[in-house]
């Protein structure tokens, strides 16, 4: 340090020796989060033995035998019997590929091949769950709502004093539908799970601190309780009105901000057009990044909104002439408004599922893995993480389902 002798004091200069700082890179990348998939311990996965090849797998089901009484030298009456065609389609494939190139292989400090790969398999997973617990909600054989527990009709708005009969109606539909044998299981929301836990807190310990590898975090009123990120949920917003600028429409934390008409600027903002339908047309688009971006559309989110729309499945579709927009995603989503027209979210449902082990059929024809394939003209692979699969529910499986309506409508 030089010093300098001023009116018997000691002063000093300034020095500039950040050039000698060095810029340290962890050895590791940040950690990526995606939710866990949990649904392939509700399904059944023996099925892909019995579908080595072609597309389509058959299991039909007979028709009811006939009691009648049998009379003394009278003629029986014979009754016609018949089999019911019954069948799984394995149609979807899914695929997340990406470019990596031989120079940033060599010149990277990480592994990128192997970091995005395995990002991309989570998210094939995440479809994957995501298509089962789906399928089993759409063809529950039962829906219990707000009337199956003797409240409001409608969505269950699940209470500390009420989440116990969620479950002893579920129980007695089973029962009911002759569904006695086999393990139960109900697939629950953190939210749901919230409930649960304030319910019993003070009379058991131990209720879901932990959550196992398949998701399980606890056994109570019958059922093996799943954690899941990934329960269906839907939601309606009306406008009869056009937006006004600078309204915004939140879904699942990501807000999206109207802006005059041909102006759209800024991450998440979309151009109102001239009409309400138009305006819930352009509101779509930018949630579902269908479109072209731009002043007069929307301006595209940032990746990390995107991630939040995407992993969460949420997709835009809007009833032209009814002036409304329907979403539909998995998880525990939140949405709201803040608009000077008066359009509201309505309908606002998440549904849970409960049921019988085995229920939900699940074949993947070729489980989620990565191809590799040489770039022609260039030094580098593409990389292609896919799956195909197929998902559905059996005729005489539907009964071993309910789902589970809750009203969403005041989550924040």
């Amino acid at each position: 340090m030089v010093a300098e002798l001023s009116n018997n004091k000691l002063t000093a200069s300034a020095n500039a020796l950040t050039a000698f700082n060095p810029q340290i890179w962890r050895g590791e990348m940040q950690e990526t989060f995606f939710k866990e998939s949990t649904a392939l311990g509700i399904a059944s996965v023996d099925l892909r033995a019995e579908l080595s090849v072609g597309d389509t797998l058959h299991q039909p089901y007979a028709s009811y035998a006939r009691v009648q009484t049998y009379t003394k030298g009278t003629d029986i009456t014979i009754r016609d019997v018949s089999a019911s065609d019954d069948y799984i389609t394995v149609s979807t494939a899914k695929v997340a590929s990406f470019y990596v190139d031989d120079l940033d292989k060599v010149q990277n400090k990480y592994d990128a091949a192997a970091n995005f790969a395995k990002g991309a398999m989570q998210q094939l997973n995440n479809v994957v769950d995501q298509a089962v617990i789906g399928a089993g909600v759409t063809y529950a054989g039962t829906e219990i709502s707000g009337a199956s527990i003797g409240e409001t009709a409608g969505g269950i708005v699940l209470t500390e004093a009420n989440v116990a009969k969620v479950f002893t109606a579920s129980t007695r539909a089973l029962d009911t539908k002759k569904r006695t044998n086999g393990p139960r299981f109900c697939m629950i929301g953190p939210r749901i799970k919230e409930t649960i836990v304030n319910a019993v807190s003070g009379r058991e310990t131990g209720f879901g601190e932990t959550v196992s590898d398949n998701g399980v975090v606890a056994n109570r009123f019958g059922f093996r309780l799943i954690l899941s990120n990934n329960l269906p949920f839907t939601a309606v917003f009306d406008m009869d009105t056009i937006l006004v600028d600078t309204d915004t429409v939140t879904i699942n934390g990501v807000t999206f901000t109207a802006d005059a008409d041909g102006a759209a600027i800024g991450a998440g903002h979309f151009s109102i057009q001239n009409s309400a339908d138009l305006c819930n047309a352009q509101l779509a688009s930018a949630i579902n990044d269908d479109a072209t971006p731009g002043v007069d559309t929307y301006i595209a989110l940032s990746a990390e909104n995107r991630q939040l729309i995407e992993e969460a499945g949420i997709v835009a579709v809007t009833d032209i002439g009814a002036n409304t927009l329907t979403i539909t995603g998995y998880g525990d989503i939140v949405v709201s408004t803040s608009n000077s027209v008066s359009a509201v979210w309505s309908s606002v449902y998440q549904y849970a599922l409960a049921g019988v082990d085995g229920s939900v059929a699940l074949i993947t024809q070729v489980a989620p893995m990565v191809y590799f394939r040489d770039a022609e003209v260039r030094l580098g692979k593409f990389v292609h993480p896919w799956m195909l699969y197929g998902v559905g529910v059996f005729e005489r499986m539907k009964n071993n389902l309910v789902k589970i309506k809750i009203d969403a409508s005041a989550w924040v």
